[in-house]
């Protein structure tokens, strides 16, 4: 029966030795009650030698000795001079008679520590990639402006052309029904122009209004940052198309906002459209605005003349306050 007994612990303790964990128990003292090869090993490289007390220990791993790093990230966790890395871990635990032990164990954490090294190399390199991608997007969105700017002025010369041929044919005698006051309009409209290419949209949307005898009615809250200038140009260009196309006297603007959308329903009191509106200058290069920051924009002909425009409610929306051409 004593060989019986003494064959059992001796197999329980190969067992325990076998263990890939490093445990060790240790009495309320601190001296060792049970302790498997995994931990004697990590001793050997803590302290030299085989520990005999949980606070060697314990001072060890405080500071520990040369070839032996503390993984900054990682609370108890240390990499070996063999690369592996282990966390250790005490807990008190207490057996079926009520007798209470200090339990110390050390997981071989290397693989996940690999795993967390390489996620933290891939997000840093995600961030670089997104700062690129932060620096492109700048880019792109000041070639754009660039663009807008180049059309403005094409546009702004191309009215100035017109107006001074316009002037010139008068003058000849060459225009038939065609009086002083129309080529004096024709002017206001291009002098207007010229001077709203410099201005904020809304400041040159209401300079072009007062100018032109025509009210601005907006009915709603406006939206925010570039969505309110995104606003304000497409009003630009239906107050010039009222004007030349619907002597209107008026323009309105209703406003809705859904969520991080803002819809806006662009009208006038003119005379409608004779035929469905063919998009032009104007009309086309708003939509290319709208639709290029992800908005939407629907022209409604019949029976009166209608502009629906949904614009992405956002206070950093690319977008600037360049003037567009005035023709459908």
């Amino acid at each position: 029966m004593h060989k019986l007994r003494r064959f059992g612990f001796n197999a329980i303790k190969e067992s325990f030795d076998r263990l890939p964990t490093a445990v060790c128990f240790f009495d309320r003292s601190g001296g060792i009650v049970l302790c498997n090869r995994q931990m004697y090993r990590l001793s050997q490289y803590l302290l030299n030698s085989d520990m005999q007390y949980l606070e060697e220990l314990q001072r060890a791993l405080a500071s520990p000795p040369k070839g032996i790093t503390p993984i900054a990230s990682t609370e108890n966790t240390y990499r070996f001079p063999d690369g592996l890395v282990w966390k250790f871990e005490k807990a008190a635990v207490t057996d079926r008679y009520g007798e209470t032990y200090i339990q110390l164990t050390a997981a071989d954490v290397t693989a996940l520590h690999r795993a967390l090294e390489q996620l933290a190399e891939d997000n840093r390199r995600l961030e670089q990639d997104a700062e690129k991608l932060r620096r492109l997007s700048e880019n792109v969105a000041a070639v754009a402006r660039e663009r807008e700017q180049l059309a403005a002025k094409s546009a702004m010369h191309d009215s100035l052309a017109a107006c001074i041929t316009v002037t010139k044919q008068y003058l000849a005698g060459d225009l038939g029904g065609i009086n002083a006051d129309v080529v004096l309009r024709e002017w206001e409209k291009s002098i207007v122009f010229r001077d709203a290419e410099r201005l904020p949209a809304r400041e040159a949307l209401y300079e072009s209004a007062d100018s032109s005898g025509v009210a601005i009615r907006i009915r709603g809250t406006e939206p925010a940052g570039g969505a309110a200038d995104l606003m304000y140009a497409a009003m630009q260009v239906c107050l010039s198309n009222a004007i030349q196309y619907a002597q209107a006297t008026e323009l309105i603007a209703n406003i809705w906002e859904d969520g991080d959308r803002c819809t806006v329903l662009i009208r006038n009191n003119g005379k409608p459209p004779e035929k469905t509106i063919t998009e032009g200058g104007g009309l086309s290069n708003l939509r290319r605005r709208i639709e290029r920051i992800g908005g939407t924009m629907t022209v409604q002909s019949l029976p009166e003349f209608a502009l629906v425009i949904g614009i992405p409610n956002r206070e950093n929306l690319e977008e600037g306050n360049e003037w567009l051409s005035e023709t459908y």
